[in-house]
């Protein structure tokens, strides 16, 4: 255990363009974090992406498109350094990316439904494949659908 740890976390989510009427618009958003790798997992992380309410003319409906990415800290990158000293060829983490695309469809006014794709180059910054160690897990797409029911 290691005293004095802590992260610094910033948010900005800015509009960029609103519809003459205010119905929609485009929006910016930016996230970064950043604390010690000596302690922690990761060590920096960020996200960006692009939101735009009211696509072809459904004022409700919401699409976003996305782009992540997570640096692993220092220690942990030590650490798989130093396994590949026992484990010849083990890999070394190093950084997750991340690309969304979603779609925020507005069913009727108390249901959404929101259908989401991922692409994930080097899930887990380069985890081993557990049934075979010397090689990193593969990249990864994911197909997500997601609902929200207001009562």
């Amino acid at each position: 255990m290691l005293n004095n740890n802590y992260s610094l976390y910033a948010a900005l989510d800015q509009p960029l363009w609103q519809e003459s009427e205010g119905a929609g618009g485009l929006n910016a958003f930016l996230r970064v974090l950043g604390a010690p790798g000596d302690r922690n997992l990761v060590d920096f992380y960020f996200d960006t992406g692009l939101t735009y309410k009211g696509p072809f003319g459904r004022e409700d409906d919401t699409i976003g498109i996305g782009f992540a990415y997570t640096r692993i800290g220092g220690a942990a990158r030590s650490l798989d350094a130093d396994t590949t000293a026992t484990t010849p060829a083990y890999p070394v983490r190093s950084r997750e990316t991340l690309l969304e695309v979603s779609y925020q469809f507005q069913v009727t006014r108390w249901w959404q439904l929101q259908p989401d794709f991922q692409y994930i180059f080097n899930p887990g910054g380069g985890i081993p494949n557990p049934n075979a160690p010397a090689r990193r897990i593969g990249d990864a797409a994911v197909l997500g659908l997601r609902t929200t029911i207001m009562f």
